[in-house]
């Protein structure tokens, strides 16, 4: 990660922070990325928002370090959180590196990667309805995966889709994947 160059609207101890080893210190960059894009809710600038998101994506959670990956997954996850109802907006740029971290070598990536996706479906709801395929796909390769806590964050993000596609009066269950997703993983 190259700390200096210029990572704006994000301040270099928001930068800091996402690259520390230690968890409490990337929760606080979070904390602070979500009330930097609140700021940016407020002014109605989509700009800035779209900018944070690019930069948490490209220079974060598709970095080739470890802890930029999951401090760009917590960026992302918080994103989500300050946009509330406007993070359908923004789907396609918070789902696509989330689901990259899917197939991380590292288990732990893997989990924070299905935490910040949770946190990230929970707030859109309705408007990953779009998305669902890409979910579904993610979320298959999920299924089987040797580590229990990664397969125990798959299966919260499942149910919580689940939950989403059955309050949905605009998904059609019979003309989609999610028969398939249902078979993978019945409710008990």
């Amino acid at each position: 990660m190259n700390t200096e160059k210029d990572f704006s609207p994000l301040t270099p101890n928001i930068v800091r922070a996402l690259n520390d080893k230690l968890y409490e210190k990337r929760k606080v960059a979070a904390l602070e990325i979500e009330k930097l894009v609140r700021e940016f809710v407020a002014q109605n600038n989509s700009t800035q928002i779209r900018h944070v998101i690019q930069i948490l994506a490209s220079e974060f959670a598709l970095s080739q370090h470890p802890h930029s990956r999951k401090g760009g997954l917590i960026g992302l996850a918080a994103c989500s959180i300050a946009l509330g109802k406007d993070s359908g907006l923004y789907l396609k740029e918070l789902i696509e590196p989330v689901l990259t971290c899917f197939n991380d070598s590292d288990s732990r990536l893997r989990y924070y990667a299905c935490e910040a996706l949770y946190n990230i479906v929970k707030v859109a709801r309705g408007a990953v309805l779009p998305h669902f395929n890409l979910l579904f796909d993610g979320l298959s390769k999920l299924a089987a995966d040797p580590d229990p806590n990664v397969k125990s964050g798959s299966e919260l993000l499942d149910r919580l889709l689940k939950d989403i596609v059955t309050e949905s009066n605009k998904f059609d269950l019979t003309g989609t994947l999610y028969c398939k997703l249902l078979l993978i993983r019945p409710y008990s």
